[in-house]
């Protein structure tokens, strides 16, 4: 029911507006008005993937933003890349892998995740753990 009910509705995690995660926006009630609000993806998705955060970096290749998270999880060295990827082609996913070489955004890191799709080696897609992380029940 809850499906099916909630099939319109952005209370939920859209994980196809992840490819813009730096304006994704909910409405929310106050009061007896619903305003949109943005909401912090990134800062989420490490809350609800247990990262203890290291270091948060913003970097730029011309019009692109990438912020950067580095920390540890399960004892390992993990790296988070976000991204504006709305409408890239093959040209911009090597572009994007270029510049992450080239800046060693992934260097040292044991475990990669980036939002949306990327030639980056080794990189894992986010949204399918973040989905899966935010709907998860807690144990009490």
């Amino acid at each position: 029911m809850l499906e099916w009910e909630t099939k319109e509705s952005e209370t939920l995690l859209n994980v196809g507006k992840l490819a813009k995660p730096f304006s994704y926006e909910l409405r929310i009630a106050e009061g007896q008005e619903t305003k949109k609000r943005v909401v912090e993806i990134p800062e989420t998705f490490n809350y609800l993937l247990g990262l203890h955060v290291k270091t948060r970096r913003v970097y730029y290749d011309k019009d692109r933003r990438y912020v950067v998270y580095r920390g540890r999880l399960d004892h390992q060295e993990v790296v988070i890349i976000w991204r504006d990827t709305d409408g890239w082609t093959k040209q911009d996913l090597e572009r994007d892998k270029k510049f992450i070489s080239d800046q060693g955004l992934t260097q040292d890191a044991e475990e990669i995740f980036v939002n949306g799709d990327s030639f980056i080696p080794k990189a894992k897609a986010l949204e399918p753990i973040f989905k899966s992380r935010m709907f998860s029940t807690v144990e009490v």
